[in-house]
């Protein structure tokens, strides 16, 4: 793979596609490291980021809410897969937590938490009254994304 800079002075670099190896079925996990123009210094790798081509598999999530008083959340979902030879495989080790109320300024995803589980729970926030929950892949940025979303609940859940 090669990377093409029209200038020596330019400081960003691209990589086009047609020098992308093939991807997995989700996309490229890419990570980068900066090394100075001497080539004397370098950064530590980055950790892996997941760039999507696409929208994740939607699972099935289950949302809850028990209690009076506090009022908790409760969330459990299915691991999303990918096929992979003939086999069902499960890849993501993790995943974010977005919630959505009837307080969010700007009707705006927050993230709450990122968690390694297919399960969740969370206090009612509160002077919340109804509210909407997300889970995704990671992503970077921290912010919702509808095509790294495994599960939205489209509709506010009145609590």
């Amino acid at each position: 793979m090669s990377i093409r800079t029209p200038d020596s002075g330019i400081k960003k670099a691209t990589v086009l596609k047609e020098d992308l190896p093939s991807s997995n079925a989700l996309g490229y996990f890419v990570r980068y490291r900066v090394i100075s123009n001497d080539k004397n210094r370098s950064s530590h790798w980055s950790p892996y980021y997941l760039l999507l081509k696409g929208a994740v598999q939607t699972v099935p999530c289950s949302v809850t809410v028990t209690g009076t008083s506090p009022k908790v959340i409760n969330m459990v979902w299915q691991h999303p897969t990918v096929a992979a030879d003939s086999n069902e495989i499960s890849i993501f080790k993790e995943y974010d937590i977005f919630i959505k109320t009837n307080l969010s300024v700007n009707n705006e995803w927050i993230h709450i938490d990122t968690v390694p589980s297919t399960s969740f729970r969370t206090l009612v926030p509160s002077g919340v009254s109804s509210f909407q929950v997300a889970v995704q892949v990671p992503v970077y940025p921290k912010t919702y994304n509808s095509d790294a979303a495994i599960f939205t609940l489209e509709t506010p859940l009145v609590v």
